[in-house]
């Protein structure tokens, strides 16, 4: 094993078909939440004639003028649109480009930790190629990175970060020749231009002139500037693409606030980066929580995270041999920076964010195994970590093979998550067999019956809604729909006690009341029917559908009377 080890050729076939048994399956997923706006309703990318507004238009991102300017991504779906040569995009194809660029980033960082370890730990061949095999295989498997790989709006972490290690890898191979200095600036240009996440590598380049080559400070520094004015066109582009520096006002109300309401973030971060679970696909339930104040053990713990992992790095910088770990916990905080809202972003954590902050933390323990004893203990150790963030992978992996799947077993897991649980309902009414007859109106988030169901489509639709509802048993949507579908196709003796624990189940809202009313009607039940119609009026009195079924159960009972 030894001897096939020490060929590059097989580390890197190793690296790749790990990756591809792990995350393959990917290539079967369909499109799902923002990927509707990136790649299914972006017209932009029907074709490569439109890459030269891609890379001036805020608007050409998206379907919906949203505050990102990622011009090497959507140039790069323009070309798998392009490859898949139908009307349609094909998301076998996007997702396929999302696998294969992770593997591409775990070969890559291979190539970057081999480098590292042989020169900054100055571990032999055989130890530094194995340490930088587990580095690549723990990148690979680690659960945190199913968000970035599974979901194709995040194609521009995943290019980022093989930009990144690319221009990296040339600063490593540098010589002093100006060929490998300039393609390391054009890979990071490209890094910055696919996401803002790229830009603090202008930051660790003067680490590596200073640690790695051992260039004088100022000569390190000298050689850093073209990377930091690298660094400042492309903020000047993407201010004058975007025409604003943030992408929304201060979460918590103000800007010192939301900053200090960041660091309880860190130990979760922290948890993340050692694949312990719970992990999630939506931390907005973050958003509008109480604002934590600077002496709460939250703030404090998140500043002692912040301490002690500075402390740590300048004292191990100064030991030659503690260098790479001293590289690492720097990688993984300057690319924390981006994400930290020191420029107001949309959200306070993501794991998608980790995707280029975890190299660093393998780096890092790539360098304490390297000085730990008894390094065959210490592999099989690594080999067993490796493997159990693989099964965690493939546990995640499947949630995110549609809509349905991703935001209902994420609401079920996550009760608390609001937004989860709203997704979830939106999916199950978008479903082919749910659209003909039902509306969600995107303003209120209520259900409205267009049409009767035909027979066979109201037996698709019964089973649909009698699944969701003992999913989601206090869901009124799914309670008064699938009251309603009964209704339409004359099984009231099944509608109406449905409809009445709908209205019980929201009792604020009109349109539930309406729906029973309506039930009551057509069961001959009047004054049943009066009076939930009049329920509706006293929550809604403008409302013309209550208006007319009022009026007309008021005529029908007039008619009796004469």
């Amino acid at each position: 094993m030894e001897k096939y080890l020490s060929k590059t050729w097989f580390c890197c076939a190793l690296i790749g078909l790990f990756t591809l048994l792990l995350w393959g399956t990917a290539a079967g997923f369909g499109f799902v939440w923002d990927d509707s706006l990136l790649v299914v309703q972006n017209t932009s990318i029907r074709s490569l004639k439109n890459i030269p507004e891609i890379l001036t238009s805020v608007k050409a991102q998206s379907a919906e003028v949203a505050p990102s300017f990622r011009p090497t991504r959507t140039a790069f779906y323009a070309l798998l649109y392009a490859i898949g040569g139908q009307p349609a995009p094909q998301p076998w194809i996007f997702h396929l480009a999302n696998v294969l660029w992770h593997g591409l980033a775990a070969l890559l960082l291979f190539a970057v930790a081999l480098l590292l370890c042989q020169r900054l730990a100055g571990a032999t061949p055989p130890a530094a190629r194995m340490t930088a095999l587990l580095i690549a295989l723990g990148f690979a498997a680690h659960p945190v990175v199913s968000e970035a790989v599974c979901w194709v709006k995040c194609l521009d972490d995943l290019m980022a970060a093989v930009f990144v290690l690319a221009s990296l890898r040339s600063l490593l191979q540098w010589h002093g020749g100006a060929r490998g200095y300039v393609a390391a600036l054009v890979f990071y240009l490209l890094a910055a231009f696919t996401k803002e996440s790229a830009v603090p590598l202008a930051m660790i380049v003067f680490f590596v002139f200073a640690g790695f080559h051992k260039l004088p400070w100022r000569r390190s520094a000298v050689l850093t500037v073209p990377f930091l004015l690298a660094a400042a066109f492309y903020v000047v582009v993407r201010h004058r693409v975007l025409g604003q520096s943030a992408q929304c006002a201060p979460l918590s109300g103000s800007y010192g606030q939301t900053l200090l309401d960041m660091f309880p973030v860190l130990p979760k971060y922290l948890r993340l980066l050692w694949g312990i679970p719970p992990f999630t696909i939506d931390y907005n339930f973050m958003v509008g929580a109480p604002p934590h104040h600077f002496f709460s053990n939250a703030v404090l713990g998140g500043l002692f995270l912040i301490l002690a992992f500075a402390g740590a790095a300048a004292w191990l910088w100064r030991r030659e041999t503690w260098r790479l770990a001293a590289f690492g916990i720097l990688w993984l905080g300057l690319f924390l920076l981006p994400v930290s809202n020191l420029v107001p972003m949309m959200q306070y954590m993501a794991e998608r964010f980790l995707y280029l902050p975890l190299m660093g933390f393998l780096l890092a323990l790539g360098a304490l195994c390297l000085h730990l004893r008894r390094r065959g203990l210490v592999g099989a150790g690594a080999g067993l970590l490796i493997l159990v963030w693989a099964v965690s992978s493939r546990e995640r992996l499947d949630i995110w093979h549609d809509e349905v799947k991703l935001f209902v077993e994420t609401s079920l897991a996550d009760p608390a998550n609001w937004r989860a649980r709203e997704n979830a309902v939106i999916a199950i009414f978008n479903l082919p067999q749910m659209l003909p007859f039902f509306t969600l109106d995107p303003a209120t988030r209520e259900v409205f019956a267009d049409s009767p169901p035909r027979t066979a489509d109201a037996a698709a639709m019964l089973r649909t809604l009698t699944r969701a509802r003992n999913l989601f048993p206090d869901e009124h949507r799914f309670t008064a729909a699938l009251g309603l579908t009964y209704a339409l196709r004359g099984q009231l003796t099944n509608a109406i006690p449905l409809l009445e624990l709908a209205t019980r189940q929201k009792t604020n809202d009109a349109e539930c009341w309406i729906d029973l009313g309506t039930a009551y009607r057509l069961e001959d039940n009047c004054p049943q029917a009066r009076a939930a119609l009049e329920a509706a009026l006293r929550l809604n009195p403008t409302n013309r559908l209550a208006l007319l079924h009022l009026h007309e159960l008021q005529e029908k009972l007039a008619q009796r009377q004469r």
